[in-house]
């Protein structure tokens, strides 16, 4: 069924302009309630680049991990050689009572090393490398 011509400018009348929001169910103009420019003249609605953020914050954030791991590795290579090194001179023999904070010298022997308060220039037997007891008695190495 077509409506005349009477009938459409009615409807026509009735009808909001584009740049007009109003709300059909409310009966009521909505624009100073949108979270957006509604009118031509509007501010420009500008969307934040979020992919660029993201992808900043993860290259900063992969570098943090990556210096903190290698800062583990470190400290687990340090614990393993501490450990080591402990146990090598723990296992060996030696017949006196180790002072904190003094060198012992650790030399390789027939049957088993063993601990000797003799420094290597002073004698003629293999050289395993000097040791210092810490006060939390753990042995480190020490350069000699």
């Amino acid at each position: 069924m077509k409506l005349p011509i009477f009938a459409k400018r009615i409807e026509l009348k009735k009808k909001k302009p584009d740049s007009v929001v109003w709300d059909e169910e409310q009966e009521e103009y909505v624009a100073r309630l949108l979270p957006y420019a509604s009118q031509t003249s509007g501010p420009v609605i500008k969307i934040p680049n979020v992919d660029a953020f993201k992808q900043k914050g993860v290259e900063k954030v992969s570098k943090q991990f990556q210096t903190e791991l290698e800062e583990l590795k470190d400290k687990i290579k340090d614990f393993v050689k501490t450990a080591s090194d402990t146990q090598k001179v723990y296992t060996a023999k030696f017949k006196f009572e180790p002072l904190v904070g003094e060198t012992y010298f650790l030399y390789e022997g027939e049957k088993e090393d063993y601990l000797s308060l003799i420094p290597p220039d002073q004698w003629k037997k293999k050289f395993l490398g000097a040791y210092r007891l810490s006060s939390e008695f753990k042995w480190e190495r020490v350069e000699w």
